[in-house]
């Protein structure tokens, strides 16, 4: 049958749910209606791929937590770097696409990892460890990290993992010349989009990475400088778990 003008709105409204990262089917009614007539309905979900086609994006998973988008480089929802607050210098956007690669690769270091729902938890502590290791390898093999990759574990390198002090205060806060301040900066902008959450019953600065990042980060399967970083932290992995 054709959908009506009614349908075509709610092909809207449901994409439009999807877009909120926030927003669940279960807090949700209209969306809870919506996406199960999305996973039943067959003329209703071409539709919805139709328009989400259009719009460069597309649906990657439809679970009860809701719709999951990705979006090609070239539209409109498209995610920059340059988004984040106090991100617009390119060092600024290299550090911040290393710390967000970084953080799929610690989470997600081969291919069956993102179909493996369990949960994860990463902490600033354990990022920091692993891009300073990552940096030492990079400086013995410089080969192994090319074109973009290769500048921005350099500026990485040249931060301080530490804290400067809060001049006239007396007390010790985060600047951006700390590597710490990265990492954190990126993390805390993942729980704005529902990506992770703070887990501080486990330890100060430490995040769940949820199912919406998870299904998120597959796309970066190929990727040279996630290839790069995996590789490196599989490594770093089959060293502890050697008897």
């Amino acid at each position: 049958m054709t959908l009506s003008q009614r349908d075509l709105a709610d092909v809207g409204v449901l994409i439009g749910c999807a877009l909120r990262p926030k927003m669940r089917p279960g807090a949700d009614s209209d969306y809870r209606t919506l996406l199960s007539r999305y996973r039943a309905d067959v003329e209703f979900r071409n539709a919805v791929d139709s328009v989400l086609e259009g719009l460069d994006a597309q649906v990657l998973s439809d679970s009860d937590l809701g719709l999951v988008l990705g979006v090609r480089r070239e539209s409109v929802f498209a995610y920059r770097i340059s988004d984040l607050p106090n991100v617009g210098g390119v060092t600024e956007r290299l550090l911040v696409g290393l710390v967000s690669v970084a953080i799929a690769a610690y989470a997600f270091p081969t291919p069956a990892d993102f179909d493996d729902d369990r949960v994860r938890w990463v902490s600033v502590d354990e990022l920091e460890r692993f891009l300073r290791e990552t940096c030492e390898r990079f400086k013995r093999t410089p080969e192994q990290a090319q074109g973009s990759l290769d500048e921005a574990w350099r500026t990485y390198d040249r931060l301080s993992p530490g804290y400067k002090a809060d001049r006239g205060k007396g007390k010790a806060r985060r600047s951006p010349a700390s590597s710490t301040y990265w990492i954190a900066h990126v993390l805390t902008w993942m729980v704005d989009q529902a990506l992770a959450r703070s887990a501080l019953a486990r330890g100060p600065e430490v995040f769940q990475l949820l199912e919406r990042f998870r299904i998120q980060a597959a796309e970066l399967a190929g990727n040279a400088a996630y290839d790069a970083l995996a590789a490196l932290r599989r490594g770093d992995h089959d060293r502890r778990v050697a008897p």
